[in-house]
């Protein structure tokens, strides 16, 4: 099994079967970085780790866009992913690499972050937005779920893959503002 099959072993189990966004995450960073190495799908397919394996002191809900939260969320991921790599006998190069791109997935940096970034959030639409709108928006509140999606939308950087949110974006937020 290579690292990228072992990658997708591992995000299964500690995701319980639910990957869905990273399986789609992995296919829109293929879509707007066409030359995607091993390493690239691996960082894709486990950009959000540290969600599935966050310290269970954390509190249950989380502030989508607190910077301290986001950048626990990618160094915390980064550092899982390292480890993990390690572990299975990656060479050194695709372990930073993994790190270096789950490392800022959230904010974006270079043009390969920045791509993953723009990836992860039309994934979100496709795959997460929905579970935001009719199960977050309930408990933590319309206006927390209204601004995580307005920010997944609008730190899209590529104009293709912006087009490719526009849709489930619309359709997400009309959704929301009919439940409130």
């Amino acid at each position: 099994m290579n690292l990228y099959e072992q990658t997708v072993e591992f995000v299964g189990e500690a995701f319980k079967g639910k990957v869905a966004h990273f399986e789609r995450t992995v296919f829109w960073y293929e879509q707007l970085l066409p030359q995607l190495t091993e390493a690239h799908r691996v960082a894709a397919y486990a950009h959000d780790i540290e969600r599935a394996l966050r310290d269970k002191n954390t509190p249950d809900t989380e502030n989508y866009l607190d910077p301290e939260f986001l950048k626990r969320h990618q160094e915390g991921g980064a550092k899982i992913m390292a480890d993990f790599l390690r572990e299975k006998g990656a060479d050194d190069m695709t372990i930073d690499k993994v790190s270096h791109l789950i490392s800022k997935h959230e904010v974006g940096g270079d043009a390969e972050q920045d791509a993953l970034m723009d990836a992860d959030s039309v994934s979100f639409m496709e795959t997460n937005a929905e579970m935001f709108v009719t199960k977050k928006a309930p408990t933590e509140g319309y206006e927390k779920v209204k601004e995580k999606l307005d920010w997944m939308y609008n730190r899209i950087n590529s104009p293709e893959a912006k087009e490719a949110a526009r849709a489930n974006y619309e359709r997400w937020s009309a959704e929301l503002e009919k439940l409130k």
